[in-house]
């Protein structure tokens, strides 16, 4: 089982997992569609919620 950090993606990772740009993370972010938490200044993104948005893309 993967550790807590290990399943949270960084913006940079989410970004490239997504294949998208800062803007348009950021507009998914603020719509409500990923599920993310705030750790100081950084977005970390659940693992499940990324994948779960990439296939709803398909």
């Amino acid at each position: 089982m993967k550790s807590r950090d290990e399943q949270n993606l960084t913006s940079k990772e989410a970004k490239e997992f997504l294949k998208i740009q800062d803007c348009e993370l950021a507009h998914i972010r603020n719509s409500g569609k990923l599920k993310f938490i705030k750790k100081g200044n950084a977005f970390l993104y659940k693992r499940e919620s990324l994948e779960a948005y990439k296939k709803a893309l398909l």
